[in-house]
């Protein structure tokens, strides 16, 4: 399994970021949630939006609210099936 890995990215507090999973809702085996882990800490019933692309597709999207300044890893892993997906990596800078 290889792992897929964002460069760093920046969000001011208050800003909500979606981390976005494609997937063909066709194909029968849908992203149904996520395993979450933040700066080494899992999270409990991490936020699940789904959404449609208006070209070929949708996403599942992880939602993460900024409420302080700092710096962020996250590793999200979809849930497919029933299976962990293909994990990512990325680094978020929080400021105010």
């Amino acid at each position: 399994m290889a792992l897929r890995t964002m460069l760093p990215s920046t969000a001011r507090v208050g800003d909500t970021i979606h981390f976005a999973f494609k997937h063909n809702p066709l194909s029968g085996t849908a992203i149904s949630g996520f395993e979450v882990t933040i700066n080494g800490r899992k999270i409990d019933n991490p936020e699940v939006v789904m959404t449609r692309a208006t070209v070929g597709g949708a996403a599942a999207n992880f939602v993460f609210r900024a409420s302080e300044p700092g710096t962020y890893q996250f590793e999200v892993t979809p849930i497919v099936a029933g299976k962990r997906g293909q994990p990512r990596l990325n680094t978020l800078e929080v400021i105010q």
